[in-house]
């Protein structure tokens, strides 16, 4: 019983339907009290009616209130019902933008290992080149230096076959004039 009335309590609806039926019963008490008592009853509904148009103005104005109370719980219900539209749109959009995120950093990742592991194969081809052109130029300098001592050999030896050339040149010449001369 007492369940039933909390609850006739908390629902303005059963409230409404209750206070009818208490206007109902009230107004069924009130004919069975006028067949019976006629002027008494005139006097007393008149009374009667004005109290009850005075709780259904307070009840009619709760309800009123209860019910701007519920369309502004109603709007924001709806309000909040957009926003968490947004905000899934929102968190759904940022989903595929992460994911589209991961995609570009793993390929990102897979391209910098294969850069750094072509990095790494040319940073040993460039040491090994770097060591070969050591060495060749090592050698190219040996080279140069062999090259010029034996230009400066190949001069010497011109040299000496030049002035030999000359002498030899001189004495073939001073034969055939010693020839010339002991034959004339």
């Amino acid at each position: 019983m007492d369940e039933l009335i909390a609850k006739i309590g908390n629902d303005s609806t059963l409230m409404f339907t209750g206070a009818i039926s208490l206007v109902v019963l009230l107004f069924i008490v009130l004919v069975v009290v006028v067949s019976s008592m006629r002027v008494k009853t005139y006097k007393e509904r008149f009374l009667n009616v004005q109290i009850d148009n005075q709780e259904k103005e307070k009840l009619i104005a709760e309800l009123q209130k209860e019910l701007q109370v519920l369309k502004i719980k109603n709007a924001q219900n709806e309000q909040e019902l957009q926003q968490f539209a947004q905000t899934k749109e929102k968190l759904g959009l940022t989903e595929e933008a992460l994911q589209v995120s991961q995609r570009e950093a793993n390929a990102f990742e897979k391209l910098q290992s294969q850069t750094k592991s072509k990095f790494e194969h040319t940073e040993n081809m460039y040491e090994k080149l770097q060591s070969e052109h050591k060495s060749l130029q090592e050698r190219l300098e040996s080279l140069n230096e062999e090259n010029s001592k034996l230009r400066v050999n190949n001069a010497r030896l011109l040299m000496k076959l030049e002035t030999e050339a000359r002498f030899a040149s001189q004495l073939n010449n001073r034969s055939s004039e010693q020839n010339g001369k002991e034959n004339s």
